[in-house]
């Protein structure tokens, strides 16, 4: 694969639109079509969200994504220096349960994003950031 396309944004919610327009233009140019898309676009935004809500302090550190792309596929790397969590190894939610009868609330964003991409992966680099991986087949 090659890397194509790279943005840097602060931990927080302010740059999520960034992010959004980001994924869209980079899977654009990677010929990922229109539905795809939305979906990769989705699924990046909510695990940003994610990595900006529960990753620790709010101004600690920068948030990298890239975008490679193959011959099928469209790959989005995104690191972070916040807490390490492993959503590969999180338990699936209950989806079925209303709000009021779940224990704490949230949680469907890791399904969500599951649903959305071919493939997520994580591990913490060698210099000890979260590494999460989202592959999108064309």
């Amino acid at each position: 694969m090659t890397e194509t396309h790279r943005l840097e944004v602060r931990p927080s919610l302010d740059d999520l639109a960034r992010v959004r327009d980001f994924i869209e233009t980079s899977a654009g140019a990677a010929d990922l079509a229109a539905d795809r898309i939305g979906e990769l676009v989705l699924a990046v935004d909510e695990a940003v969200s994610n990595i900006v809500m529960h990753g620790g302090a709010p101004d600690a550190g920068r948030i990298e994504i890239r975008v490679l792309r193959g011959p099928d596929e469209v790959l989005v790397q995104i690191q972070d220096e916040g807490l390490p969590f492993d959503p590969t190894q999180a338990d699936e939610q209950h989806l079925g349960l209303s709000p009021l009868e779940r224990e704490r609330p949230g949680g469907f964003g890791l399904n969500l994003i599951n649903r959305l991409v071919d493939r997520v992966d994580y591990r913490v680099g060698e210099d000890g950031r979260n590494e999460l991986a989202l592959l999108k087949r064309r």
